[in-house]
């Protein structure tokens, strides 16, 4: 009996401290001018490199601000995935961040480029940027044993 006590708290102590495997976060691809911009075909090819660059990488959840652009960006991985696109609010990124250190698996976040940047810090403390004219960056946060985070960038040209 005591051994199945300190089991089952030794289990819940585990879950409690779970995140993510990684959380891929990048800025949507290239845009055409306009208030709420759809991609431009070099934009389209952007996403659809990003699908075959994330794909293996078995995502388990995509988040997308409610924008063409982001939504077009996931668009591709998407499809290849069979993993539907959760829209998230980029105006309190702070608590977007706590919730997605809720989840498990891979996931991917796409966003801008004042906001990709500061969810970054938010997970892991650790600052990137991104230009308004920088479209090929990609971050991976993933945590190490002692819960350290760590961020790897990517470029997807």
């Amino acid at each position: 009996m005591k051994s199945t006590i300190l089991m089952l708290l030794a289990l819940v102590s585990l879950s409690s401290n779970a995140l993510p495997e990684r959380i891929v976060l990048l800025r949507h691809a290239e845009k055409m001018i306009g208030p709420d911009p759809e991609l431009t075909d070099q934009g389209h090819s952007r996403a659809q490199r990003l699908a075959t660059l994330l794909t293996p990488y078995k995502p388990t959840a995509l988040f997308s601000t409610n924008y063409n652009r982001t939504k077009q960006t996931l668009a591709p991985l998407s499809k290849a995935t069979s993993v539907p696109v959760e829209m998230y609010d980029p105006r309190n990124l702070a608590r977007f961040a706590q919730q997605l250190r809720s989840y498990t698996g891979t996931l991917v976040v796409a966003g801008h480029s004042n906001t990709t940047p500061e969810l970054v810090k938010h997970l892991s403390g650790q600052a990137v940027s991104i230009s308004e004219k920088e479209f090929h960056k990609v971050f991976i946060v993933s945590w190490l044993n002692d819960g350290k985070a760590s961020v790897q960038e990517l470029n997807s040209n």
